[in-house]
């Protein structure tokens, strides 16, 4: 399960960014995770529980904010949203498909919350 790591690896930046703010605990963590990301959220929260014991955000709440998939079909210069992101991304006007993407891949921390003494 990749999420573990993709859990560990936000732990740890939430514990640089307090360190280098001087707190000492992680209260919450804010994370936007794009449709298009290959991350499943429902796993990542778990994995979050496990990758947080023993360190300072121990008690830490992980917040996940999903970012639909969106694309830009150039034939006709629309945006559009796109439900199944696992077919293709067909233009609802033209019915061109379309591979820019302009949301829905993000995998980034937000917020992170810290407690300080």
């Amino acid at each position: 399960m990749h999420e573990l790591g993709l859990a560990r690896s936000i732990v740890d930046i939430a514990i640089e960014a307090a360190r280098a703010d001087g707190a000492e605990r992680i209260a919450r963590v804010g994370l936007r995770v794009g449709a298009f990301a290959g991350v499943e959220a429902d796993a990542l929260g778990p994995a979050f529980e496990l990758a947080r014991r023993g360190t300072p955000a121990s008690d830490a709440v992980l917040d996940i904010e999903p970012v639909p998939l969106r694309c830009h079909c150039a034939g006709c210069d629309r945006d559009f949203g796109v439900d199944d992101v696992h077919g293709m991304a067909l233009c609802p006007t033209c019915g061109a498909p379309s591979g820019d993407v302009l949301q829905g891949m993000e995998l980034e921390v937000s917020y992170i919350e810290v407690v300080r003494s």
